[in-house]
């Protein structure tokens, strides 16, 4: 049977980048681990049908194992995972591939914008930079999501809150993502140790991506973090843990952008307008739960305004986030809700729309969805969509 003829060097090369171990790969393509190592030396090489196997497992393009060398990969986003001045790990290959869904999501939308005649730039991309007053970014950010007394009470609960948030945000022409997996596949999950949102700042199809497996006080907090980012109109992936909003090892725009998230969860003014020196610590909690905000915020705010010690704070949070972190969590519930959360509402609506217009055809909206063409059919009755 005739040979690949691929260069050997790349071989390793694809696997080192996949993160994988010769076991890994030897049990995946059901080969025994000298046969692949014989690959990487260029002792043997593999059939045509192998290659095509190797390189779909290794998550590359097939020309990738012919070339002479590597290829450049440039992130199209700025890593601003750096804490404490240790730099963080390279991209891993979920993250990636999550990435570049994303930014076909955000690049089909923005053409259906233009190609219907709505492609206005929206006024808050940008608006500010981060030498802006903390207060006045939160106070737009607030306009803008409708947040306000009303808002809060109308919220269930804390999930609720976050939803409604969401939908506002939507409303208002930003994309937002919410997804613990790759590409629907539930078998690849996505950590929350290498990233828990990035944000693609556009003047016209901003969108928000937010790692559905942190913990819902995290997912709030990381959300209107992302949204700070458009306001100064700043494109970024950030692993910002909620506690962070009190630390200082973070750089410039991720320090204002903390502070802003925090300001329009809880403004300061009502903070310390509520607060009571007189009353225990988890009385005070008790009194802010109408802003449906977690007791991690309430104690990042506490810090803040210097209404706890720092030995307060550290006791505090970690108390509760070892119980977030043990809590069990909910079921994707039905999939028919969750594929538009993972692929913004806003968006499959659109898409789905150009679809049955004939603007899009049925498959080409099925892999931007990444589902099946029936499963579309199915998700435009739930949406009522017709």
């Amino acid at each position: 049977m005739e040979k690949a003829g691929i260069n050997s060097n790349q071989v390793r090369w694809a696997r080192e980048r996949a993160g994988l171990q010769l076991s890994d790969l030897s049990k995946a393509l059901q080969l025994a681990e000298d046969k692949i190592a014989a690959w990487e030396t260029g002792e043997e090489q593999p059939t045509f049908r192998q290659a095509q196997k190797l390189a779909e497992r290794l998550r590359v393009p097939l020309p990738y194992l012919f070339l002479p060398s590597p290829p450049e990969e440039n992130s199209p986003i700025a890593d601003l995972r750096t804490l404490r001045n240790e730099a963080r790990a390279t991209f891993s290959l979920d993250f990636k591939e999550v990435l570049n869904d994303s930014l076909q999501k955000q690049n089909w939308y923005r053409e259906y914008l233009q190609n219907t005649g709505q492609a206005s730039p929206l006024e808050f991309i940008g608006k500010y930079s981060v030498e802006s007053d903390v207060k006045t970014v939160a106070r737009d950010i607030q306009a803008v999501l409708g947040l306000d007394e009303e808002l809060r009470k109308s919220a269930r609960s804390k999930s609720d809150f976050l939803s409604k948030l969401v939908q506002q945000a939507e409303e208002a022409g930003i994309l937002i993502l919410i997804s613990g997996v790759v590409k629907n596949n539930n078998h690849r999950k996505l950590t929350v140790e290498e990233f828990r949102g990035f944000v693609l700042s556009d003047a016209v199809a901003p969108l928000v991506f937010i790692n559905g497996n942190d913990t819902e006080a995290a997912k709030l907090f990381t959300f209107v973090h992302e949204l700070a980012h458009l306001w100064v109109g700043a494109s970024g992936v950030s692993n910002v843990e909620v506690k962070s909003a009190v630390e200082n090892d973070f750089d410039q725009l991720e320090r204002f952008c903390n502070q802003v998230a925090a300001e329009v969860l809880i403004p300061a003014e009502d903070f310390q307008s509520i607060w009571q020196s007189d009353l225990s610590l988890e009385e005070n909690l008790q009194r802010y739960r109408h802003y449906k905000v977690s007791d991690l915020v309430l104690l990042i705010r506490a810090r803040q305004l210097r209404r706890i010690s720092s030995t307060e704070f550290q006791q505090a949070y970690a108390t509760r986030i070892s119980w977030y972190k043990n809590r069990k969590r909910s079921s994707g519930g039905n999939f028919k809700n969750t594929l538009p959360a993972r692929n913004s509402k806003l968006l499959t609506s659109a898409l789905i729309a150009a679809t049955l217009e004939g603007q899009t055809l049925y498959r080409d909206a099925a892999r931007m969805l990444n589902v099946k063409v029936e499963t579309l059919k199915k998700v435009a009755d739930h949406l009522e969509i017709h």
